[in-house]
Order: C-alpha cells, then structure tokens, then sequence
C-alpha cells in the first residue's frame, strides 16, 4: 500500500465546508421547484430492510463508534444519503444502500488505531474490509462499491466516481459532527 501525504485538519475542514455549501446550494435550488418526491422512511426501509435485518449486519450493534454503535451511525448515514439522493434526483435506493454499508466491518477500531504505529491504517483499509464483507452477504453494484470505497474522501485518495459517492461522503462527515456534538452535549448536562 501507497503511503500518501495526509491531508491537513484545515484543508479537510475547507472541503467539508465547501461539500456542505454545494449541497446547501443545490437542495436550496431544487427544493421549492423540484417536482421530486421527499423522502419517506416506509420506502427507505423496503429498500434496507434485508441488510437491516441481516445477521451479520446486526452485529455492527457490538462496536463502539463515535456516540453509540456502528449499526445507529451507519443507519444516520444511510437515511441522510437517501434523503439527500432522493431530492436531488439520483439514485437514492445504492445512496441508502451503500450508506448503510459504507462501514460494515467487524472489529473494534479504536484497539485497531492503538496498535497501528501510523495511526491511519484504518481510516484508509476499512472501506476495503466493508466492500468485502457486504459483497460476502449482499449483492453490491458497481455503483455501490464506489460509494463504500470513497466514503473516506478527501482522506483516501481515489476520487468518488458517482455524485452518489459524494453524497454519502458528506452524509457520513454530516453523521459524525451531529454524532460528535451530541455526544459532547449529553457529557455536560
């Protein structure tokens, strides 16, 4: 594996902002004369609901994650990437599927980074190990696979290939500062 320089806090703040900003933009310019329909969670559910209720899948319940568990994040992912999707017209049944599986790996990676001397092996192999483990127990598009694999960018380097793959990009980085927050103000009270 490459080592590739790592991107600075600044210039990963830069591009969360911007990412924000464009999405701001283009939901604001849609919104109000898009004839697209909202999202609803009965349909995100009928389009998750066997990697939801799938065995493996559940025991994302057992590792701690930035507030809770990585089954409550990857869920956040999911709906915020289909409701995003779904608004803007693309194809928000792989935007929800590819968020929910953006981070299926099995393993606590806070015991992973303690013992990795570069403190970034998992930041950029768990996209792997996630694409591996959904094409064990799911069909995964293409389109899919992408959106797993580049969840991490600007961290890893491959650039998302579909606007899909943005979009979950910058749900998850959504996901992790409300999570982020959340779990600081609840520390306080």
């Amino acid at each position: 594996m490459k080592n590739y320089p790592l991107y600075s806090e600044t210039t990963l703040f830069l591009f969360l902002l911007a990412s924000l900003s464009c999405l701001h933009i283009g939901i604001f310019l849609l919104g109000p004369f898009s004839s697209i329909a909202r999202p609803h969670r009965r349909e995100f559910f009928n389009l998750t609901g066997d990697i939801l209720s799938h065995t493996e899948f559940n025991k994302l319940k057992g590792y701690f994650h930035h507030s809770n568990h990585i089954y409550d994040h990857v869920v956040r992912v999911a709906y915020i990437s289909y409701s995003i999707a779904r608004v803007l017209g693309l194809d928000y049944k792989a935007a929800a599927r590819g968020g929910l599986l953006h981070d299926f790996f099995l393993y606590d990676w806070r015991e992973r980074k303690a013992n990795d001397i570069s403190k970034s092996l998992h930041g950029k192999e768990h996209p792997y190990i996630a694409l591996e483990n959904a094409q064990k127990y799911f069909e995964v598009s293409d389109l899919e696979a992408d959106i797993i694999v580049k969840h991490m960018f600007p961290k890893t380097r491959p650039i998302p290939r579909y606007k899909e793959s943005f979009v979950v990009s910058i749900s998850d980085k959504i996901a992790a500062i409300h999570e982020y927050l959340s779990h600081n103000r609840g520390r306080k009270a």
